[in-house]
């Protein structure tokens, strides 16, 4: 039945008054303050803003703040809809280094002045470990540890390495150098005897040694002026002596104003801060690894031991608590006591993004592993762990062993033969160095070999390792 006219009339205003009951119109793309990602928050983002709609972003998330002590450095495109930039630290004045201290032993546990980079370049550092060999005449000669040679690199392993670093920090132009130890084979500087933790001065024996398989070794474009931070190694103490001048190791800090070598306590820390990120760094000293409470045990691997350490040699360490063969492993316990409360303070106070560990040892060793590193890793989310000792180049990361903290073992210096018999193309990890590229978000640790006899650039490996968090998880031991 067809509608009348004011029944039409009646539908048509029905119609109308229903139309305001719909869907509003879709707001337009403006500009809203949003959370930071974590990549901008560990770029030190305080604030950001997007475009975006209905309470959604739908463009990027853009930095409009720092946190302090960090600078907003607008982006200069004036037609950006948000303004926005980045964060980047102002560099200081760097301060003086700290004067020699009268006792070796005096910087223990001291904080060095921070290092400071702020440029956009690729940030690089190499890491090297057992890699002073014996000096002849004014060159350097692995030492021999095995049975087999392969000529000629295992007599000259140094040298390769050396060259191949010589290449790469061209290119790279790393910041630092990571020494993890085993500075000179087979039994450090000098003879036994020579210890004296006050001799407040670099003496002539230190002097040659370092010229000749240090400063003579290790130099170029990219080298030249790049400090080398570093520990000992238990071949640094004597290897199964206590008291060859080891102390020189930590003079040498001092031998001039200028100097590379940074190794000025047997543990120690510093801050390295870069353009938006900074890295706390930890070095530390694991002999405890290489001692014993019975000094007539395991003569060979015992930096305490009787056997090696008897008359005529005077078997005290001046300015030190070791007196004889005896007491030489409370010596080392004391320490590595101390280490371990003074590691957790100051792991417990770093605010840096990552949080790094130098030692010799690889955490595989124990008492370390199970006193240390088992609960360390995990509580105090420690990132990447350095070390050496073990004659060859390894990298470790998600292995089931220590989880999400990466672990590197740069033992291939070429002081003394590897513990794989090296090729002559270069293809092998017994000898070489690493370098790693250090942003903010993630460290790339790349493995360089020695590069055989036609000294190609090698690239072993490649390992990418990201932030880890702090957890109370722990490894069953």
């Amino acid at each position: 039945m067809p509608l009348r006219p004011w029944q039409c009339l009646g539908v048509a205003v029905a119609i109308f008054g229903l139309s305001g009951c719909g869907p509003e119109p879709e707001k337009k793309e403006a500009p809203m303050d949003t959370a930071c990602s974590e990549t901008l928050k560990r770029g030190q983002c305080s604030k950001c803003r997007c475009m975006g709609k209905n309470g959604k972003c739908t463009r990027a998330v853009l930095c409009t703040a720092c946190s302090d002590p960090y600078s907003f450095l607008a982006n200069n495109d004036t037609n950006a809809s948000i303004p926005h930039g980045e964060c980047a630290i102002q560099c200081p004045v760097a301060p003086q280094r700290p004067a020699m201290p009268a006792n070796a032993l005096d910087l223990n546990g001291k904080e060095w002045p921070a290092a400071c980079w702020n440029g956009t370049e690729e940030q690089h550092f190499f890491i090297i470990g057992d890699w002073g060999g014996i000096l002849s005449g004014s060159s350097s000669m692995t030492f021999k540890n095995r049975k087999t040679i392969m000529e000629p690199i295992d007599i000259h392993a140094q040298s390769y390495v050396a060259d191949r670093m010589a290449a790469v920090a061209k290119e790279s132009l790393p910041k630092f150098v990571v020494n993890v130890g085993d500075n000179f084979y087979p039994g450090g500087i000098s003879s036994p005897g020579t210890c004296n933790a006050e001799t407040h001065a670099t003496d002539a024996a230190g002097s040659i040694i370092f010229t000749n398989i240090f400063e003579n070794m290790y130099k170029g474009a990219g080298l030249d002026g790049v400090e080398w931070w570093g520990i000992l190694g238990n071949h640094d103490y004597g290897g199964y002596h206590y008291n060859v001048h080891w102390d020189q190791n930590i003079f040498y800090t001092w031998h001039s104003d200028k100097s590379r070598w940074l190794t000025p306590a047997l543990y120690w820390t510093r801050k390295v801060q870069f353009r938006n990120f900074s890295a706390d760094f930890f070095f530390l000293d694991t002999n405890r690894v290489d001692t014993d409470g019975n000094p007539d045990a395991d003569p060979e691997h015992n930096i305490c031991s009787r056997s090696h350490n008897q008359p005529p040699q005077p078997l005290d360490c001046k300015g030190t608590s070791i007196t004889s063969p005896d007491t030489c492993w409370q010596w080392f316990m004391d320490m590595w006591n101390a280490q371990k409360k003074w590691l957790a303070e100051k792991l417990e106070a770093s605010t840096a993004e990552w949080q790094i560990v130098v030692t010799h040892y690889p955490p595989t060793f124990e008492p370390c592993r199970s006193e240390l590193w088992a609960s360390y890793f995990g509580k105090y989310g420690i990132d990447l762990y350095i070390s050496g000792h073990t004659h060859l180049q390894e990298t470790h990361y998600k292995t089931g062993d220590f989880g999400d903290t990466a672990y590197v073992i740069s033992g291939g210096g070429g002081g003394i033969t590897s513990e794989i018999i090296p090729s002559k193309t270069g293809d092998d990890d017994a000898y070489g160095f690493m370098d790693v590229i250090i942003n903010h978000d993630v460290i790339n640790i790349i493995r360089y070999s020695h590069g055989g006899v036609d000294k190609k650039t090698i690239i072993r490996g490649q390992t990418q390792v990201f932030p880890r968090g702090r957890s109370e998880v722990q490894v069953v031991v």
